[in-house]
């Protein structure tokens, strides 16, 4: 058998350059740009279309540490008599970790929440959207997907103190509201109910000791009004329609 020195020295050099080709060749496949893009297209961002992102700051956070963030904190910048004043604008938070935002709030500039929405059962769907009063921070209306299926079926809406005033009920998912609860100071005093889905109030409830006062338009005259002072619990009208939404 021929060993190596008995090739002829041309040889032996193109052999050296082979293997040296080969441990270059081989030594590159981890470090290209292409498996770096792989890497970073497999890290959760921040989702544009929640709110606002272009010209802002984003800090992440990796709650579970597992090297992927979990929590996006977004960050603008003005200019306020020469002075350089930063503030959040919006945070976004992935709770189970699978890539998908599960709870998103945005702020104005002095910190007061403007919007909130969250993702109670994780399936990809809001369950909860709230709006806040720029001006004191206070909620204004919040609606509620109670049993899951993708839809609102419950509005509560507050008053600018943020003390509850009415929740609509839309309880056969047909998009239409279809009970009012009506409070005052935060106590219920009344509920009004369609029954049958017509879109006329079927029965009213007054909690006792109440006094609600009710201005309802009628089917037959829309400005004509209607007051459930003195009426009796779980009397029926026919003829008036329901409050409008």
């Amino acid at each position: 058998m021929a060993r190596a020195d008995d090739y002829p020295c041309d040889v032996k050099k193109l052999a050296c350059l082979a293997l040296v080709l080969a441990a270059c060749h081989g030594g590159s496949k981890d470090t290209t740009p292409k498996n770096q893009g792989s890497l970073d297209a497999s890290i959760p961002k921040v989702d544009p279309t929640l709110c606002d992102t272009s010209g802002k700051n984003v800090v992440t956070y990796d709650l579970n540490h597992d090297n992927k963030p979990d929590v996006w904190r977004l960050y603008k910048t003005e200019d306020e008599g020469g002075t350089k004043i930063e503030f959040m604008t919006c945070k976004q938070v992935d709770f189970d970790h699978d890539g998908r935002k599960d709870w998103v709030e945005a702020y104005n500039r002095k910190g007061t929440p403007i919007f909130e929405k969250a993702d109670f059962d994780y399936d990809g769907k809001w369950d909860m959207s709230t709006i806040y009063d720029p001006k004191t921070g206070a909620k204004a209306e919040v609606e509620r997907d109670t049993d899951f299926d993708g839809k609102f079926d419950v509005k509560e809406i507050y008053d600018s103190s943020g003390a509850l005033v009415s929740v609509e009920r839309d309880r056969n998912n047909d998009q239409k509201a279809d009970q009012w609860e009506q409070y005052k100071d935060g106590v219920l005093i009344a509920i009004l109910s369609d029954d049958d889905y017509d879109g006329k109030v079927d029965r009213r409830e007054e909690i006792p000791g109440a006094h609600p006062k009710v201005e309802m338009p009628t089917v037959q005259d829309p400005t004509a009004t209607g007051s459930l002072m003195g009426s009796a619990a779980g009397s029926a009208s026919g003829s008036a329609a329901a409050p409008k939404k």
